[in-house]
């Protein structure tokens, strides 16, 4: 296949990536039946406090894309479709409790948020971060988690502690590297 260059042929090669993945998972269990359950999870936009962020210029990934859209006029993240980091470990770790067939599957993602309530929020709890999201905003996903609350019993952390781990993380380096 090709794709475009830049940002959006990167979003495409990341999407076609885990499509690939999963059918390479379906085809591993349907040749092979192996003796263990294999569950697998698909979870949205991960975000939360990032182990590996040494600094305030690497934050990366979907945090990245968070942050850097809090200071444009567009976000750069689709609303609805995000979960806390520590959500998706809870998964793994209560998965491996949970009774399941090989082969389950988990869609995680947190309680729905629209990026106006988000910027609203965002807007309120740190006014001089300088907020430049303005709506209208395109409308976001809605994702189905059932299976993963009746199954795996989370326990979803809210939008609002997703963002503001994120800020407070990015927040408390810049204030680090301020006092250098």
């Amino acid at each position: 296949m090709t794709f475009p260059e830049g940002f959006s042929g990167h979003g495409m090669k990341y999407a076609a990536s885990k499509i690939l993945a999963h059918q390479a998972t379906r085809d591993f269990l349907g040749k092979n039946n192996p003796h263990y359950n294999l569950t697998t999870f698909h979870p949205t936009f991960v975000l939360g406090y990032s182990l590996i962020q040494k600094t305030p210029e690497s934050i990366d990934g979907i945090n990245g894309l968070f942050w850097k859209s809090l200071f444009s006029k567009k976000p750069m993240v689709p609303q609805g479709g995000w979960v806390h980091v520590l959500d998706i470990a809870d998964a793994h770790v209560k998965s491996l409790e949970a009774s399941t067939e090989s082969g389950t599957e988990f869609l995680l993602s947190g309680p729905n948020l629209s990026w106006d309530d988000a910027v609203k929020f965002i807007k309120n709890i740190y006014p001089r971060l300088g907020c430049k999201l303005e709506p209208p905003f395109e409308k976001g996903w809605v994702v189905d988690v059932t299976k993963a609350n009746q199954v795996l019993k989370l326990k979803w952390r809210s939008q609002e502690t997703v963002i503001q781990d994120v800020i407070n993380q990015q927040l408390a380096f810049l204030e680090e590297g301020s006092q250098l």
